[in-house]
């Protein structure tokens, strides 16, 4: 695991400034504490920062094939590199370390770009082919690891984080429209955007090949929703037992302690047993719980049976935070605006867990997969909904909308009805927006500056073929919502922490087997997650399998009432928000003021809004120049001698 970075000019004489490579590497120190290494050859440099996991004397970075010709660096964990390692030394190749990241090298050489087509693991790599002068960037098919580029006609920059990126002198920061737009509807930056219009995310299960000035992009991976009905729902369970076995034990490969998040659910419960099924030692586990003025929302007791059960190394504390000194962090360990409020429980867990070791386990991925949302649910009602008479619809609209009383529960409903009338793929996007027109949150003066280009929702709903509801937000959500949302928030959130964290549900065989599966044994009436309770009943308590979801969710709605009151009235009172070019005054008083009468919840809003704001402060976003002074914009200048 590590944080990686590289600069390729186009022309060849043009001549890489060691310092510049350094610097961008010093500037994702975090994500690699271990180690500092690099490749410098004229026009190319490839560096990174190591947190060493895997190989701790031998593997360090950057790594060449035989003859020098072929280097690598890697962010990630391949975890069947020794089974790949044995075909090709049988095929000739000499090895120099026993890491999994020289294996990428010696792939290559036979597979060329293809070689990602072989590896099963979290990875975003960059390889430098001197022969063909050719670099490969690519991203593992989930988007569990992150890559940024930025492209110009003197070259290629690249790197894991944007801070990386604009530690670079030459590259333009201007902020982007469309991802501002986008962010308020999504409450992240999604798809291949990025909140700079200089640089762009490498998608999940994409390759890049830039040579000669020349960039290619192509993907190598995509699942899509093909049911099998032929197996018995035992079938079902039998064999998603074995490929969560598998899964889990594939992913405790390393040569340090591994740990694991351990939470009151079914997922982490679920994955701890298997981990201790699997493990000689026992599994270090570890739960957070905090305590507000709002209440204590403290799952220990629920993960102290689980740990019990299996004897682990456990470790657990209750925590205060201080949301007004946790949220400038968070801000900066993202680099874009990011209002999952998830975060913050994220940051606690993390910082406490790497105290005491450098990987942890995760059970994220179980909800996308097996259908563990409610929403899941409302697209399911939403299609029984629609076949509902008009005037029997008319009239449950009239009756949700006199029934306002400000709860979470009430907005739901008002939701679900007001999108009765859409399409499923309509509707979908209406549930899982926090502005579903972001006209009214945008400043008027920035409306007619958009695009209004396709959205990232409409583009991956136009590369899914679904017929059933819930298989459309389930698919709708993993090249969604789970590579921009929650697989983002766990990579920056842990590696600010120098923490790696590895997700065994998202496996790739994994998916691929759960995508055949229908979606009745997913989501049925009301009843979310039903297979999946079936097969992980003999490895959790029995009362896991009827406890309420909690997940990692803050009392925001109360907070904003409460103790981040001051905050949220100090910010929208603010000089930066009445002179805000992105954002209309007049909506962000509205919210507020509803919000603090209790009239309407608009907790996702307005902490979308306070983290924009916080982003706008730290990144000193405007449309034209949005970085310090010290840094140039206009087309980039790679920084070459």
């Amino acid at each position: 695991m590590c944080g990686i970075a590289g600069i390729v000019h186009a022309e060849s004489a043009h001549r890489i400034v060691p310092g510049v490579l350094r610097g961008m590497c010093d500037a994702i120190v975090h994500r690699g504490p271990d180690d500092f290494g690099q490749y410098i050859d004229g026009h190319v440099g490839l560096a990174m920062r190591r947190l060493s996991i895997i190989d701790l004397q031998g593997g360090r970075q950057p790594i060449a094939n035989e003859d020098g010709t072929v280097w690598v660096v890697f962010n990630g964990e391949i975890y069947n590199y020794r089974p790949l390692r044995k075909d090709l030394e049988a095929s000739g190749h000499r090895f120099r370390t026993t890491s999994d990241t020289e294996v990428i090298v010696h792939l290559f050489e036979e597979m060329g770009e293809k070689c990602v087509e072989r590896l099963r693991g979290m990875f975003a790599f960059a390889i430098w082919d001197a022969r063909q002068q050719l670099l490969m960037l690519a991203r593992d098919r989930l988007g569990i690891k992150p890559l940024y580029y930025a492209t110009s006609t003197e070259g290629l920059v690249f790197a894991s984080e944007l801070k990386a990126l604009l530690a670079h002198p030459g590259i333009d920061a201007e902020v982007d429209p469309e991802a501002v737009g986008e962010y308020f509807t999504h409450s992240y930056v999604p798809g291949g955007l990025s909140i700079f219009k200089g640089t762009r995310k490498l998608s999940p299960a994409h390759v890049l090949t830039y040579q000669r000035g020349q960039t290619h992009l192509t993907r190598y991976w995509q699942v899509q929703p093909e049911p099998d009905h032929s197996r018995s729902e035992a079938e079902w369970v039998e064999e998603s037992r074995h490929r969560l076995r598998e899964a889990v034990e594939i992913h405790l490969a390393a040569d340090v302690p591994i740990g694991a998040f351990l939470s009151g659910g079914l997922d982490s419960g679920a994955m701890v047993g298997l981990m201790a099924k699997a493990s000689r030692d026992p599994v270090r586990t570890f739960t957070v719980g905090f305590t507000t003025p709002a209440g204590s929302f403290d799952e220990r007791a629920a993960a102290r049976t689980v740990a019990g059960r299996y004897a682990t190394a456990h470790h657990e504390c209750l925590l205060a935070p201080d949301v007004t000194d946790i949220l400038p962090r968070i801000v900066r360990a993202f680099d874009e605006p990011f209002a999952d409020s998830s975060a913050i429980p994220n940051f606690l867990v993390s910082q406490e867990t790497a105290r005491h070791v450098k990987v942890a386990l995760s059970g994220l991925g179980a909800d996308e997969l097996f259908g563990g949302y409610a929403r899941y649910v409302g697209l399911q009602l939403g299609e029984g909904y629609r076949r509902l008479p008009g005037l029997l619809r008319k009239a449950i609209a009239r009756l949700a909308r006199n029934r306002l009383n400000g709860s979470q529960l009430t907005d739901r409903l008002n939701r679900f009805v007001a999108a009765g009338e859409m399409s499923s793929a309509a509707r979908y996007r209406h549930f899982v927006s926090a502005f579903s027109n972001t006209d009214k949150i945008l400043h008027p003066d920035l409306l007619g500056s958009r695009d209004h280009q396709d959205s990232q929702y409409d583009q991956v709903i136009r590369g899914l073929t679904v017929e059933n509801a819930v298989d459309l937000g389930l698919f709708t959500d993993l090249y969604l919502y789970l590579p921009d949302d929650l697989l983002t928030l766990t990579d920056r959130i842990s590696m600010a922490h120098s923490l790696e964290v590895r997700v065994p549900f998202l496996d790739h065989e994994l998916v691929e087997f759960v995508s055949r599966m229908p979606a009745r044994f997913k989501v049925r009436g009301f009843q979310r997650k039903v297979l999946f309770r079936r097969v992980v009943e003999p490895w959790v308590p029995q009362a896991h399998l009827h406890r309420p979801k909690q997940g990692f969710s803050v009392p925001m709605a109360d907070w904003l009432r409460g103790s981040l009151k001051p905050m949220l009235t100090d910010l929208v009172d603010s000089r930066q928000c009445r002179e805000s070019p992105w954002i209309n005054q007049s909506t962000v008083r509205r919210l507020v003021d509803e919000h603090l009468t209790g009239a309407v919840p608009h907790e996702v809003r307005l902490w979308a809004i306070i983290c924009f704001l916080e982003w706008e402060r730290q990144y000193g976003g405007t449309p034209t120049a949005a970085t310090a002074a010290t840094r140039r914009s206009g087309a980039p200048d790679l920084g070459y001698a």
